[in-house]
């Protein structure tokens, strides 16, 4: 058996025999959905206190708007990698992107894309401190890291690390009106406050694939153990350390810092196949690499000011390789800076509440050189393992995202007219963002060898860069065996630079009147932007109703409009190609220009992507338990999405044809969710267990994936899917779409031996897959049928154990082990192929030692 098989089960036996002795019954749970004033449960007996327990419920929010993570459940999760994605698993309004962790992918350290209710990943709004943290430069991009125009990004802007969070709350429904720019939800994180008494921790992690099992099918094993690439990554080291420091001064200055870095190294072979080079590596290394450091600062003068500062540096380092090519390394780099200052004061009766906040994030290409070449193979050129050795990479590029902003909210406190109380808000928001995108230098891509047994030009010169008279050693398409060779074309990405700035604008107003039993949230906001030229009215309202005047029993419904963002891709795609020219040459060993690439994208201003959304919910307290049910229905329309056109221009600068983006996208989300748990934590004798179960039906139908997903008139199409008829645009999404998912979480601490024990179940249904039964004749037309590909449901157990040994002057030193899908279940993804197989990942185990005083 796995030693640390052994280890953790061994440490929750030991746990349960002594909850046993004293006669404590402990049950699985989790994060408490707990009444804003319900007691909190009592901390653990030691002098690393936490803030009370007041995780997750619905009571925070009464018009069930979404869910509140506090410090204590956000430090006992399960954080595997340490992202905001893991801890948002509980979240029955949360899907995840299904190719984001693999068996075959497990060194990766990126966060997971999300979708909340059905919204695209890219139209969720990310928020830390007031500043916003999205990527919008190009979120949903070309994946791919070898790609000579594209730099890949992320949609989170910054991966941020969860133990610099103190709360997190997500809204997924009947959003208020101080929040837009989403067509999913809102996220927003809240940095670590400071305690009040100096303290602070040092931890080291660490995950290795020694340790870990993975699912990989018998088809795929050899090639598996002799990748060459990224998307196959048999062995990896994953280590984080990281340090935090906070107190108060005696005027009351709150000062909270953490330095943080998470470090995975991926060695590959350099060639494919398992074969070797003769002169050039044969294994190379990829690392992922995640730097945070954060410091936040905060002070009240205890009349009614309140000044908090934070600054969240957080770059993200990846290092690549280009398979079968020499000197091929490059690197992508992505984050940056993002901070904030917040202003509160309250006079009289209102609060003023002012948020100026900056970010600057990065998305980057640096490589090893200026240009690809792929020469045949020679005596002199003979790292190559086939008749090819090529060399370089893909250039220097950077993409920036910068914004800079000011929001200025002003509450009232409650104030009676005629019958009813009401909470009055008002505010304003102004944002001046730009975005570029740069390539740093010339870069060439040297293409087409052929033979000569000169490098002598006929002006004279002698072409060291294209051409050598190293004999080739095979004979092939355009080179002879014996000769030397040159470059007959080479493309030449020029320096180059494009960019956007775009201002926005809003307005936003609401009132939370109180009628007896009623509560009522009328709302509105409305936005407007310099980059489309558009301004957009979205109107909110929602309502409560308390059924016997006990708070036990809470009716909810609302209705509301969110509109998303437009983002730089779309304008800073156009032109990118005619930085591209493209030169020939023959036997006199002269390069003449040949073509300056034309542009095949085209801006065109478009409307504002829009959610209509329909919420009803009920929450009810009974015999001591939380209970949720909630509705939620979406509509959404104007989204983006790629189309090709006939180009009408005759100025030579575009194509023939064209694609740009238009808003023919358009999809329609059904989510059904409840969820249970404790109004309060259960405590037996010194055993206190918090716990959480969640269950959500969700039913998304898209006409596409994301913004390049090219429209055609097919999808207008009829079509009939497992019997029947309906338009291609309203089948089923084959991502973020799982119908069911049922989950469980619970925290579990044993005050007396000073153990933790933290477990996370998920069931999960599984997935639409889709296949092609041929065709079929409807009203004279031939049409597609369509059967449902269905993939086996998952189920996964994560647990942790941490133990904590108290030592002398106030200092704690602890132990932690997690272990995720403990009984190595194989879960599957995708089965198109047998080579193609892939699988969840198998059990695997994080191993932490921290100090803490």
């Amino acid at each position: 058996m796995n030693r640390l098989t052994l280890a953790i089960g061994l440490a929750l036996s030991a746990g349960l025999l002594h909850a046993e002795e004293r006669s404590a019954a402990a049950s699985p749970s989790s994060a408490v959905a707990a009444d804003a004033s319900s007691a909190a449960s009592a901390p653990a007996p030691s002098i690393y206190t936490y803030d009370p327990l007041k995780v997750i419920g619905q009571r925070l929010f009464p018009y069930q708007e979404g869910m509140t993570m506090d410090r204590r459940y956000i430090e006992e999760q399960i954080r595997g990698n340490g992202d905001i994605g893991t801890l948002l698993r509980i979240n029955p309004s949360v899907q995840f992107d299904e190719t984001a962790a693999t068996s075959r992918n497990m060194g990766e350290i990126r966060p997971a894309d999300i979708s909340i209710n059905g919204g695209l990943y890219y139209q969720n709004a990310f928020v830390l401190d007031g500043a916003g943290f999205n990527n919008d430069t190009a979120p949903g991009g070309s994946t791919l890291a070898a790609s000579i125009i594209d730099v890949p990004s992320h949609t989170q802007g910054i991966a941020l690390d969860a133990s610099q969070i103190g709360t997190l709350t997500v809204y997924d429904s009947n959003v208020p009106a101080s929040y837009g720019g989403f067509n999913g939800g809102v996220v927003e994180a809240e940095s670590r406050r400071a305690r009040d008494a100096f303290s602070g921790s040092v931890v080291m992690r660490m995950q290795r694939s020694v340790w870990n099992e993975m699912h990989i099918a018998a088809p795929a094993l050899q090639n598996f153990e002799e990748s060459s690439t990224e998307s196959l990554q048999p062995r990896y080291d994953k280590y984080q350390l990281r340090a935090t420091l906070e107190g108060r001064t005696r005027n009351g200055l709150g000062l909270s810092g953490t330095v943080s870095r998470l470090r995975s190294v991926i060695p590959l072979r350099g060639y494919t196949s398992g074969r070797n080079s003769v002169s050039d590596e044969n294994e190379k290394e990829q690392v992922r690499e995640n730097t945070s450091a954060s410091l936040r600062a905060d002070w009240s003068d205890g009349e009614g000011l309140e000044v908090s500062a934070s600054v969240n540096y957080a770059p993200t380092d990846e290092r690549y390789f280009i398979a079968n090519a020499k000197n091929g390394y490059y690197d992508l780099e992505q984050g940056g800076p993002v901070a904030s200052l917040r202003v509160n004061y309250q006079r009289g009766d209102w609060t003023w509440r002012n948020t100026l906040s900056y970010s600057d994030l990065d998305s980057s290409r640096r490589s090893q050189t200026d240009y690809w070449k792929s020469w045949a193979r020679s005596s002199e050129m003979d790292w190559g393992v086939t008749t090819l050795s090529a060399e370089g990479s893909w250039g220097n590029i950077d993409q920036r995202n910068r914004n800079l902003g000011y929001k200025l909210v002003l509450e009232r406190e409650p104030m009676r007219l005629g019958i009813g109380e009401h909470r009055l808000q008002f505010g304003l928001e102004y944002r001046d963002r730009s975005a570029d995108y740069h390539r740093l230098n010339d870069h060439s891509s040297y293409l087409n060898p052929a033979a000569t047994r000169t490098c002598t030009a006929s002006d004279g010169t002698i072409d060291r860069d294209g051409c050598s008279l190293s004999p080739v050693e095979t004979t092939a398409s355009g080179v002879i065996k014996g000769r030397g060779q040159y470059f007959t074309r080479r493309n030449v990405y020029r320096e180059g630079a494009f960019n956007v700035d775009n201002r926005e604008w809003a307005l936003f107003a609401q009132d939370d009147i109180r009628l007896g039993r009623w509560s009522l949230r009328p709302g509105v906001r409305v936005d407007g932007d310099s980059l489309m030229g558009r301004t957009t009215v979205a109107p909110r309202l929602a309502t409560s109703w308390d059924v016997f005047g006990d708070r036990d029993t809470l009716l909810t419904a609302g209705v509301n409009r969110y509109y998303g963002r437009n983002l730089f891709a779309y304008k800073l795609r156009e032109g990118r190609e005619r930085l591209q020219l493209e030169q020939r040459r023959g036997a006199d060993l002269i390069w003449r220009d040949v073509r300056t690439s034309p542009a095949d994208y085209r801006f065109d201003r478009l409307r504002v992507p829009y959610s209509d959304e329909l919420a009803l919910g009920w929450n009810q307290r009974w015999a001591g338990l939380d209970l949720s049910l909630k509705y939620v229905r979406r509509e959404n329309r104007d989204e983006v999405l790629r189309e090709t056109i006939l180009n009408l221009d005759d100025s030579g600068f575009y194509d023939t044809r064209v694609n740009r983006y238009s808003n023919r996208g358009r999809s329609r989300s059904q989510t059904y969710t409840a969820s249970v748990s404790p109004s309060r934590p259960l405590r037996w004798g010194n055993v206190v267990t918090s716990a959480e179960a969640a269950f959500d039906y969700t039913d998304v139908r898209r006409n596409y994936s994301d913004y390049e997903t090219a429209y055609s008139e097919a999808l207008e199409d009829w079509v009939r899917y497992q019997g029947k008829l309906m338009r291609a645009n309203e089948l089923p999404a084959t991502s973020f779409n799982r119908p069911w998912s049922a989950r469980l979480a619970s925290q579990t601490r044993f005050e007396s031996i000073g153990l933790l024990w933290s477990n996370f179940l998920r069931y999960r249904s599984g997935y639409r897959g889709r296949q092609s039964l041929g065709r079929e004749v409807f009203e004279g037309k031939s049409i597609s049928v369509i059967d449902e590909v269905a993939y086996p449901d998952t189920w996964t157990w994560d647990s942790s154990v941490e133990w904590t040994l108290r030592l002398p002057h106030e200092q704690q030193a602890y132990a932690r082990v997690e272990a995720q899908n403990l009984t190595n279940r194989s879960n599957l993804i995708s089965s198109a192929t047998a080579t193609t197989t892939v699988y969840e990942p198998g059990r695997s185990y994080w191993l932490e030692l921290g100090y803490r005083f």
